[in-house]
């Protein structure tokens, strides 16, 4: 199996300590979730994120675009995703392109030699680069993914509604459907018309009063021009955390978010309080200064990749032992598949519009896919969609103490199930556009991970609300929450709802 190694830093002395009553590590959906709720029950918190802030001016101009990408697209460490011929690697390297894209750019890219894992990095998390959509799973698929202790019902009743609100969920409205921007969304449409399958309106984190803006010109074209995901929306259209459940948590001055730091590693004192230590760094990824911060409350809420790899090289190096064993496993990939359909002699137009309107599902309900806008400014002939389903197996993360680094184990032979499927599932979509449409899969080979998930499964690393086995004020909130999965939906909801779940049977901890 491959393995994707990241060595953590040392520990050094900090160069400046605080205490607080509770941090929270990570400004995605669970950070945010969670920096909300206990701001408006009146417990200060301090939120740390090692991204930057993005945000939204009426110039225009805050995220990289395609094809015009340059140094913030790219996070420190990260490349962009190369699969293909190891000698084409190769030669990049050697070209040094790699580093004209790196500082504290917007996506944080795990590369393997037969995977890449995509995070966001940033206040607001993955949300600033994800499609925005809040599809909610089927019942029996969620009761077959998560454990018995959480009940679907009563999430269906409480908080898939609440969290859907919150975010500011609007489902996608069929006017916008005329503009010629939507040529690919109407071909879609029309072919889930006749395909038979089940079909429903796509609800998702915008606002489409300024989607109209950037169709008559008062709003810069971002949404509309495929500009919403990898690279952000400059338009403001999209919702993301930072501009919902974390700004109000702000609003409240209860909540102080730290941009710009990186936590290196996290461990308990003997007095029983937990210490993070964190470089503060500039926009160039240069370090400032280290910053140790106490805490009586430890929320881990840094994302699918980083949540598991604080926490197994913690629990492994001695600073966090009494961390339970599953701490690391069921890691997986929520299924994800990036198929395209290619109309051959039909156009599709150019740039395509999002968000996507609809959605597919497959009659088991373990495969979902919806189709979005391609942000190129020349006919392609191309639909891109996007697939989540439910992974056969699991990979996990380790620390080995020889080599002092974390490592991520996954085979791309886990998705097995979920690449046959959504195969099966565009058949009929692709045979009911013009001109003979074939489906193709440019992800099978080498798959590109969008949505990490798992490494703290809920019910079995953590209890059933969060709280993570063998430390009293220690929890996890975020999507490595996940049991490796959110039942072949995208993840944002899900997540949203169970972190909201968990904080209403928590909160009266975090006040003690």
């Amino acid at each position: 199996m491959p393995k994707h190694e990241q060595r953590p830093a040392a520990s050094p002395a900090p160069d400046r300590e605080e205490s607080h009553r509770v941090v929270i590590i990570g400004a995605g959906v669970g950070g945010s979730v969670t920096a909300f709720r206990l701001a408006r029950a009146g417990i200060d918190n301090v939120v740390l994120e090692r991204g930057r802030r993005w945000p939204i001016t009426p110039e225009g101009g805050t995220f990289p675009r395609i094809p015009s990408l340059d140094r913030r697209l790219l996070w420190l460490q990260g490349r962009a995703p190369r699969p293909g011929p190891r000698w084409l690697a190769h030669l990049i390297e050697a070209a040094g392109a790699d580093a004209l894209f790196r500082s504290t750019g917007l996506l944080d890219v795990l590369v393997t030699k037969r995977f890449s894992v995509v995070c966001g990095a940033g206040v607001g998390g993955g949300t600033l680069v994800y499609g925005g959509i809040l599809p909610q799973p089927r019942a029996d698929v969620f009761r077959r993914v998560f454990p018995a202790e959480i009940d679907y019902d009563e999430l269906d009743r409480t908080y898939y509604p609440r969290a859907r609100r919150r975010l500011m969920g609007t489902a996608f409205p069929d006017d916008l459907l005329a503009h010629p921007r939507y040529r690919s969304n109407r071909l879609w449409r029309d072919a889930l018309e006749h395909s038979g399958l089940a079909t429903e309106q796509v609800v998702s984190t915008y606002d489409f009063d300024v989607v109209r803006a950037e169709l008559d010109g008062t709003a810069t074209p971002s949404v509309t021009a495929g500009q919403y995901f990898f690279t952000g929306c400059d338009s403001g259209a999209k919702l993301s955390v930072d501009r919902t459940y974390l700004a109000r948590a702000e609003q409240t001055g209860r909540t102080s978010v730290r941009p710009l730091h990186n936590v290196l590693d996290i461990a308990r004192r003997r007095d029983g309080r937990y210490v993070v230590t964190a470089e503060r760094l500039d926009t160039a990824g240069t370090p400032q200064e280290r910053v140790a911060l106490t805490c009586d409350r430890l929320v881990v809420a840094a994302g699918g990749v980083h949540t598991p790899r604080l926490l197994v090289t913690a629990r492994d190096t001695g600073a966090l032992p009494d961390l339970d064993a599953a701490v690391g496993r069921q890691w997986g990939t929520n299924g994800d598949q990036l198929p395209i359909i290619r109309t051959d002699d039909e156009p599709t137009g150019a740039p395509q519009a999002g968000p996507p309107n609809l959605l597919a599902r497959n009659g088991d309900g373990d495969m979902l896919v919806t189709h979005g806008g391609l942000p190129l400014p020349f006919e392609t002939k191309l639909m891109l969609c996007a697939g989540v389903g439910v992974s056969d197996r699991f990979g996990h993360w380790s620390y080995s103490t020889a080599e002092s680094r974390a490592r991520l184990t996954w085979d791309p032979d886990n998705d097995t199930t979920a690449r046959r499927a959504v195969t099966d599932l565009l058949r009929p979509i692709a045979a009911h556009l013009p001109s003979g449409a074939k489906t193709v899969n440019p992800t099978a080979a080498y798959p590109l991970i969008l949505h990490p998930l798992g490494g703290a499964a809920i019910g079995k690393a953590t209890d059933a609300y969060g709280r993570l086995h063998g430390y009293r004020g220690l929890y996890c909130l975020d999507s490595a929450l996940m049991p490796g999965s959110t039942a072949a939906a995208n993840p944002v909801l899900t997540i949203a709802a169970i972190v909201e779940r968990c904080l209403d049977h928590l909160i009266d901890e975090f006040a003690d």
